[in-house]
């Protein structure tokens, strides 16, 4: 049903752009991620396959062009490129350029999608682009605020997200582009949205939208709270599954970038936390309506300042790091600490740390979900008191990982994963069906991963069946909490080598194999069946381009092999031999 939606969201939002008659890039999402499976198929393959079947059904004078991000290298954030310019006729090569695509880097989806803009000459004439994305930007940029920009400054711009697989959270952060610009951010996780977008954009004419009447609600908020305070906060509303509550600073107009937020079906009465500076701030009901989200009632708070506090988040997954700012004595021996609720003893603590060695201080999560508290313990010459404390949900963490779902035996695997990223937290790769978070034949930290977004593990030499997940390393143990299939297929290999040589000799043999880093062809006498004490030998790499290396013959005449050896997380094997005849 998801895969379903996907493709009907892109439909609407290209279809109706292109039937416009105005110039349209569609900005596509190549990075690692894409290769996450939804209905058992990788995302890149639903997004080449709805573009293939959407572009069939644009007219040929549509100007369509092509952008994407992260499809030439892992970790750069200016793996940005035009595909295919905007023109009448672009179909087929869009459509051959996806089909050639290659998914594996990050996500500068605000840059592309400024770049894109750029290329449709916005500030000159109407224009739109089509953004599909699975991911949040990770390129530390701003979309609202881009949004807001090419708004202001273009002629007729307009622009459209598709989320592909998005969570509502994620959604939610990646709306503001499309809104801010009067496009649709369409979101893929409902049938009856699907139907009613291919019913209403896959049509000959694009009807002009209609006033959304705004229904009724409000917001009510009892005494000032101090920074960093937890506070109730009552509403009344339509309560859409995605209405929630949200906190910005005072006379902010624009819809997301806020500071604090609660989805109203958590119940009348939301627990919201306080911001971290005293001040005035706005308290709003953000409605999703059929158009856009609205602000439907606000509320004007006074948050004041307080002797002692503790600003913190208000959840945070289980095993995660976060840090808690703290105003209070900063005396030698306080502590900021995490204990479970209803805990009053100032010892038992789960987590702490000293005030005195940084503000703000860094904590670990439990590895179980529940209420907690988080607490600031002054340490006095009468013994220990607690001088202020806030609640803490940790929640249950999630993770994924996405990858090819088949390599050949030693090659290196791209794995895109999201996840808590506390410390400690790695990625592995084990035979299938195993649960033990042990004995792993290829592991990478996260944390060591170079661009935040993907590992690289090395498939083991043996085909078969097997698994890659993400651990999280909790307080008290490891905790699996993604894991998908990857099947590794027999090594292909070749070696071509002159039947006879003259003792003492060069020559050279022409190899085919995956190239992985350690591979290399040798020479050993006939029969050698260990990968060591080879004669000669040389690394074999990609960049030999004529895949060939240059080998020498021992000084004895006789029967010698030259092999191709694999270098495997799960050691070496030989997966191509010729024989030589030394004379």
């Amino acid at each position: 049903m998801l895969k379903r939606f996907a493709a009907a969201a892109l439909v609407c939002a290209i279809v109706s752009a292109a039937q416009a008659a105005e110039r349209t890039i569609i900005v596509l999402d190549a990075s690692g991620s894409m290769w996450g499976v939804i209905d058992g198929k990788p995302k890149l393959e639903i997004a080449r396959e709805t573009l293939r079947n959407v572009l069939t059904t644009v007219p040929a004078d549509a100007e369509l062009g092509l952008m994407a991000y992260g499809h030439r290298e892992k970790g750069n954030c200016d793996d940005i490129e035009l595909v295919v310019p905007p023109a009448p006729g672009t179909a087929a090569a869009i459509t051959e350029a996806a089909d050639r695509m290659r998914f594996l880097g990050k996500t500068p989806l605000t840059q592309a999608v400024r770049h894109a803009a750029e290329a449709t000459r916005y500030t000159e004439e109407k224009a739109t682009v089509v953004l599909v994305t699975d991911g949040l930007e990770t390129c530390s940029a701003d979309p609202c605020a881009l949004g807001r920009e090419l708004e202001k400054s273009g002629v007729d711009f307009t622009a459209h997200v598709v989320g592909l697989g998005l969570s509502r959270d994620e959604g939610r952060q990646v709306a503001c582009l499309a809104e801010t610009t009067g496009g649709r951010y369409i979101k893929a996780d409902d049938a009856a949205q699907l139907r009613e977008a291919l019913s209403k954009t896959v049509a000959a004419k694009v009807e002009t939208p209609q006033p959304v009447t705004l229904p009724k609600a409000g917001i009510s908020v009892g005494d000032k709270p101090t920074i960093g305070q937890s506070f109730d906060v009552a509403w009344t509303g339509p309560a859409g599954a995605n209405d929630y509550i949200d906190i910005v600073p005072a006379g902010t107009e624009e819809i997301g970038g806020e500071l604090f937020f609660a989805y109203v079906k958590e119940g009348a009465t939301l627990a919201m936390r306080a911001p971290g500076e005293p001040g005035a701030y706005d308290i709003r009901y953000i409605w999703e309506g059929p158009d856009k989200r609205h602000v439907l009632a606000s509320a004007r708070i006074e948050v004041v300042a307080s002797e002692n506090a503790l600003v913190a988040p208000a959840s945070v997954s289980v095993g995660q790091g976060f840090e808690v700012a703290w105003k209070g004595p900063g005396q030698d021996g306080d502590y900021v600490d995490l204990v479970a609720e209803g805990h009053v003893e100032t010892a038992g603590e789960l987590s702490f740390a000293y005030v005195k060695e940084s503000n703000p201080v860094r904590l670990r999560a439990p590895g179980k979900a529940g209420p907690y508290l988080l607490r600031y313990i002054l340490s006095a010459p009468d013994g220990r008191k607690m001088l202020v404390s806030v609640p803490l949900a940790v929640t249950e963490a999630t993770a994924s990982v996405s990858f090819p779902q088949s390599v050949m035996a030693g090659t290196e695997i791209n794995v895109a994963w999201k996840g808590p990223a506390a410390s400690g937290d790695y990625v592995d790769l084990v035979p299938a069906g195993r649960a033990d978070t042990s004995g792993e034949i290829s592991f990478s930290y996260v944390e060591q991963s170079q661009d935040s977004e993907t590992v690289v593990l090395r498939a083991p030499a043996d085909a078969g069946k097997y698994q890659i997940r993400y651990v999280l390393e909790a307080a008290d143990g490891k905790q699996v909490l993604a894991s998908q299939p990857l099947e590794v297929k027999p090594v292909e290999a070749s070696l071509k080598a002159p039947a006879a040589v003259e003792k003492g000799a060069q020559f050279e043999v022409e190899w085919t194999g995956p190239a992985a880093t350690g591979d290399y062809v040798d020479l050993v006498p006939k029969g050698h069946a260990d990968t060591t004490g080879e004669l000669s030998f040389e690394y074999v790499t990609s960049a030999q381009e004529e895949r060939r290396v240059a080998l020498t013959a021992p000084e004895q005449a006789g029967e010698y092999e030259v092999r191709y050896v694999l270098e495997a997380p799960d050691g070496k094997r030989v997966v191509a031999s010729a024989p030589l005849m030394v004379e």
